[in-house]
């Protein structure tokens, strides 16, 4: 019965090894305990103890998700509860199905089993990584950040790492089991190989730093789209931007909560402005065609930038509604402001903000280093505008941070990040945070930001290079099949 404890726990304990704890080299622990249970010869029960792992991972790791319904959604408790509580089943069936491959493809005790797990985890990461667009939160390769394994970010992606945590937690488990201390030999000595990544370099500074400013406007969701607000929270925001000295000036996501079509008169003015002075505003604004009933989720450059970037990822059930035939219901008992936005192009032009161009990312989308690659190389540093006051004081907002760290070191650029009400940060090329603002105030983070050229491998060739990975691994196991029994 123990058993069937361990599983959730570990899934539990797996969280804390990832933002806001600084325990990303413990998450072998969890990970080698579910291998473990995974391999035991005496306890066939792959699919019980997937789903059990899951299950404690995404339930203590998503428990957020039903704040936004309830405060800002204006959802029945009820309601909100039921809807985080299906998301986490829905996302702890990725545990169960890799529990089901496992039982299907091999037998708990043999080297076919300890070789499988790797690949079907992370083939499992990928798939929640894409079904329905995809949600990729808490990719186990996320918690390597800032250890020595993540020299391999750049080299493959978030999922490569995956890919390696598991293969490395799998080995430790065949060893604990054997006891063996060859297998565990081979386990330390790949970590040791891997960390060795992290000597290379496949970007350079270019040119000098230029200074920037991040506003971070502390804007109360519950106020945002309040029609005896939104005027006010705009005025707030230009008076902000005016007064500053730097080269590039950034406001969070929607920030002008007004259609960029209503304001056309305000932008022409700002326009003028920057120009003027040799500086560009660029801020999160509402854009589309109100007679055509239209809506993107965008972000415009100003002054001595310009260009539109229409965010592409939407956030689902937030920003659309997924099989809406359906999912109608959701519509029915939540009710978000803008929840019906289009899609914006996959790929698009980044963003000119005076010398420089920028590789824009809208909140949700920092999840998804396949899409933010697409800027590079032309862009030169990274732009990532968000608005996390959805989740309040949760831990939502360092696990998005966390994200936004990890595509700096995925993309080898340096990264500005203005939010509502935090995180709002200056990023280096690794992810590490150069400066930053206390969450829940107002006020303007001032720094510098310094160009990068070069593409790493992950900019290059994005996931192609994990699914490569997974090819190669799948006809290794198909040839060696008989010699792994």
């Amino acid at each position: 019965m123990w058993y069937l404890l361990l599983a959730p726990l570990a899934g539990l304990l797996l969280t804390f090894s990832f933002a806001p704890f600084p325990l990303g080299w413990a998450a072998l622990l969890p990970l080698t305990v579910l291998c473990w249970l995974w391999q035991q010869p005496a306890r066939q029960r792959p699919l019980l103890y997937g789903w059990l792992f899951a299950l404690g991972f995404f339930a203590s790791g998503l428990y957020w998700v039903y704040i936004s319904l309830y405060y800002y959604g204006n959802a029945p408790l009820p309601f909100a509860i039921l809807a985080n509580v299906l998301l986490v089943l829905f996302m702890s069936l990725y545990g169960l199905a890799v529990g089901w491959l496992l039982r299907r493809c091999s037998a708990p005790d043999g080297w076919r089993r300890v070789l499988l797990i790797p690949p079907a985890w992370v083939a499992a990461e990928l798939l929640r990584a894409y079904v329905l667009t995809g949600f990729p939160w808490l990719a186990v390769g996320y918690s390597a950040l800032h250890t020595p394994l993540d020299g391999i970010a750049p080299l493959g992606g978030v999922f490569v790492l995956s890919l390696l945590l598991m293969f490395i937690a799998s080995l430790l488990a065949r060893a604990w089991l054997t006891r063996s201390w060859r297998v565990a030999a081979a386990a330390v000595a790949l970590y040791a190989v891997a960390s060795a990544s992290s000597l290379f370099s496949f970007v350079a500074p270019t040119g000098a730093p230029f200074s920037v400013a991040l506003v971070q406007g502390n804007v109360e969701q519950s106020t945002k789209f309040a029609p005896g607000m939104m005027e006010r929270h705009l005025q707030d925001y230009i008076a902000t931007a005016i007064d500053r000295e730097e080269s590039v000036v950034v406001l969070p996501e929607t920030a002008f909560t007004f259609m960029e079509e209503q304001l056309r008169t305000d932008l022409d003015q700002l326009d003028r402005y920057f120009k003027a002075r040799g500086q560009t505003l660029v801020t999160g604004i509402p854009a589309g065609d109100l007679a055509k009933d239209i809506f993107f989720n965008a972000v415009v450059a100003l002054g001595d930038g310009q260009g539109h970037y229409y965010k592409h990822h939407l956030l689902p059930f937030g920003e659309y509604i997924p099989l809406r035939d359906w999912l109608s219901i959701f519509e029915k008992y939540v009710d978000i402001p803008y929840s019906n936005f289009s899609r914006g192009d996959a790929v698009q032009t980044p963003l000119f903000t005076g010398k420089h161009r920028a590789g824009v990312s809208i909140c949700f989308e920092a999840a998804f280093g396949r899409d933010v690659r697409h800027a590079l190389p032309i862009a030169d540093y990274l732009i990532n505008v968000s608005n996390d006051a959805w989740f309040k004081d949760s831990i939502a907002a360092d696990q998005h941070l966390q994200m936004n760290q990890m595509r700096c070191r995925e993309m080898g650029r340096e990264m500005a990040r203005a939010t509502n009400d935090g995180y709002t940060v200056l990023l280096d090329a690794t992810g590490r945070v150069k400066a930053r603002l206390p969450r829940f105030e107002r006020g303007v983070l001032s720094g510098e930001v310094q160009p990068y050229a070069g593409l790493t491998p992950y900019a290059r060739f994005g996931n192609a290079i994990v699914f490569s990975l997974l090819a190669l691994y799948a006809v290794a196991l198909l040839l060696g099949r008989r010699r792994w029994r």
